[in-house]
């Protein structure tokens, strides 16, 4: 019984020490325990940040990829067909203008009517044209003509014309461009 009673006093003595505030320079165990606590959470809470924050920008790297990936594929497709379309344009510009009315030159007109629109459809416009200057991230010179009427730099007349795919270019246009006529040299006499 006296054991009993020792017991409690002991068991009253440790309440009172965790109840009362810790005195200066002495933390009792009850404020270590909480301040263990609350660094844990803190760890915790920073490495679900950080978990989160990585798994946003995995999430945006493989968006981006996907999309990357994607034009890559639809560059590939056009750039093996636009050649289908440019022997289509050939073919239909050597018919005979008798012929111009005949249903199967018809018919030839509306698949590359169709063609081109779906091309637009998908983003691909067709770039070099005539008047336009000269840029060589669009354009492809394949040689130049001294002209006097337009300015240098000035694309002449379009060999074949090039396509881009938003700003990716699939393939280049090939171009004539002016020049200026080069001075003459003194004569000499």
């Amino acid at each position: 019984m006296q054991q009993n009673g020792q017991e409690q006093q002991e068991r009253g003595r440790q309440q009172q020490a965790a109840e009362q505030p810790a005195q200066e320079g002495q933390p009792n165990s009850a404020t270590v325990s909480a301040e263990v606590e609350q660094q844990r959470a803190e760890e915790c809470l920073d490495l679900l940040r950080r978990t989160q924050a990585d798994f946003v920008n995995y999430r945006r790297r493989m968006s981006q990829e996907q999309a990357e990936v994607r034009i890559a594929a639809q560059s590939e497709l056009l750039s093996r067909l636009l050649p289908v379309l440019d022997d289509l344009g050939r073919a239909l510009g050597t018919a005979p203008p008798e012929l111009a009315s005949h249903p199967w030159v018809q018919g030839q007109l509306l698949v590359a009517r169709r063609l081109t629109t779906l091309l637009g459809q998908l983003g691909v416009r067709q770039i070099g044209a005539p008047g336009e200057p000269f840029d060589p991230r669009w354009h492809e010179a394949i040689t130049t003509e001294v002209r006097t009427d337009v300015p240098e730099g000035t694309i002449v007349r379009v060999a074949q014309p090039g396509y881009i795919l938003g700003e990716r270019v699939i393939r280049p246009a090939q171009v004539v461009v002016a020049r200026a006529p080069s001075p003459v040299s003194g004569a000499q006499g």
